[in-house]
């Protein structure tokens, strides 16, 4: 889907969710659904700092916690100590380098034992996250 079906996406599910559509939100759900690379907090308000006036890192964390919230972005859980957040919310996994911290996305979606799951709970999303050494940090240790 091309950025602007995207963005005419959000705006439609953020009204049905009760959340305003603010020039901030646009503009942060707008940096993180161009990019691919799962950006972190800072990295959003490195990007937007001299483009939205007036918005702070805090203005940044509150809108990417908001709009997890309601479901219109995702945390990708990595090992290192900083959060990073994905716009693809449609069900699929990752792979982390351990080696230089990108996050790849996989089509993959996995296919768990249901009746396990249930066992200690109602599930309500499930990914597969994937650490190891991309193919980049793999032919640098050649």
């Amino acid at each position: 889907m091309d950025l602007e079906r995207r963005v005419e996406e959000f705006k439609r599910k953020a009204r049905a969710l009760g959340l305003k559509v603010t020039p901030q939100r646009l503009a942060v759900y707008k940096a993180i659904a161009q990019r691919h690379d799962h950006p972190s907090a800072e990295e959003l308000f490195e990007e937007l700092k001299d483009k939205i006036e007036g918005i702070s890192l805090t203005t940044v964390y509150r809108t990417l916690s908001s709009l997890e919230s309601v479901g219109l972005v995702q945390r990708v859980p990595t090992l290192k100590d900083k959060v990073r957040y994905d716009a693809r919310v449609e069900p699929h996994s990752h792979f982390v380098c351990l080696k230089c911290g990108k996050i790849y996305d996989l089509d993959t979606i996995p296919k768990v034992n249901r009746k396990e799951v249930e066992s200690v709970g109602e599930p309500v999303s499930c990914t597969a996250i994937c650490y190891g050494i991309c193919k980049e940090c793999k032919g640098e240790e050649v």
